[in-house]
């Protein structure tokens, strides 16, 4: 009992010191909240990074990364260039072709409804230093203004864009990165630019060759109407995700489809799974066993191996076999 008391007091001597040092440095009396407010520093300013892949707003459900440095260090620089002279061949406009010669990395971001419009945002990130639009093109834009970390944005001048699918917008990341900006698609980016990006944008693995994000949507009625098994099948999947990764044998690709629920799983893998037990051409035969397709509750996982002579053919616009 004397030793509890003992302690006791001691705890009691301890507060009582604390508090008798504490009140000579508080001057006996709390501050007053003014004279807190005063002394406190305001913080240091926060500057946003702007990520490439953040200018991607999520009304495009389809979003591809191709990474154009890999591809030169596994497929070799012949290759890349080869794959690089095509995607050249169909650029819509002389601002796509100088960007893709200096690009590491390149994200696609498409509407699957309006494929055949065009409605796009091409994001290229790379040395991008030095490649300034042209002035009697492009016109600075005042969405840049108020907008921090090194962005400019430049609008076509006149009447310059003749076609929806067209770049209506350059959006530069300081020498790191820019983005082309069909017209349909310039209020969009300009929302991400203010407010951040889009929580639920399309945001492919940075891992492998290429690589897809696909949040599926409903098919338009007209073609739901045209094609109501494939609209059974789209209703039934979520999302898409796929990773082409080069390997020892040739191209591997891993593949996830997540369905709204196990049924709308199953539709999908019953459907791929008729496609890969009923190719009549010898040729493609062996290829489409290869496809490995199993589900897990509402996930479907697919493997494939394509073998690196069709790779090869497919790079030289051979046919296999």
């Amino acid at each position: 009992m004397r030793a509890a008391r003992d302690a006791r007091a001691a705890a009691a001597a301890v507060v009582a010191a604390v508090i008798a040092l504490a009140l000579p440095a508080c001057g006996g009396a709390a501050p007053r909240a003014e004279a807190q407010r005063a002394r406190i520093p305001d913080g240091p300013r926060i500057v946003r990074r702007i990520e490439p892949a953040d200018l991607l707003p999520a009304d495009l459900d389809l979003v591809v990364r191709v990474d154009v440095a890999r591809m030169r260090a596994g497929l070799g620089q012949a290759a890349a260039d080869e794959l690089a002279r095509r995607a050249l061949d169909e650029a819509p406009d002389e601002a796509l072709e100088r960007a893709l010669r200096r690009a590491d990395v390149v994200w696609l971001g498409l509407r699957l409804a309006d494929l055949e419009e065009g409605d796009r945002v091409v994001v290229l990130e790379g040395r991008m230093a030095g490649l300034a639009p042209d002035p009697d093109r492009w016109a600075p834009s005042p969405v840049a203004e108020g907008v921090q970390g090194g962005v400019a944005v430049f609008d076509r001048r006149g009447d310059g864009v003749a076609a929806r699918a067209d770049t209506a917008r350059i959006v530069a990341l300081g020498d790191r990165a820019v983005a082309l900006v069909s017209a349909a698609e310039v209020s969009s980016v300009a929302r991400v630019l203010r407010d951040g990006p889009d929580e639920r944008r399309g945001d492919p693995a940075a891992e492998g060759l290429v690589s897809l994000d696909l949040r599926a949507r409903r098919l338009p009625a007209s073609l739901a109407r045209r094609f109501p098994s494939a609209f059974a099948l789209v209703a039934g999947v979520e999302r898409v995700r796929a990773v082409a990764s080069l390997a020892d044998e040739g191209v591997r690709l891993d593949a996830e489809i997540v369905g709204v629920d196990p049924a709308g799983a199953g539709r999908a893998r019953r459907f791929l799974e008729v496609l890969r037990d009923n190719v009549e051409d010898v040729r493609y035969a062996e290829l489409m066993k290869a496809l490995s397709i199993e589900q897990v509750e509402r996930t479907v996982r697919l493997r494939w191996l394509f073998p690196a002579p069709l790779v090869l053919a497919l790079l030289s616009r051979g046919s296999p076999g």
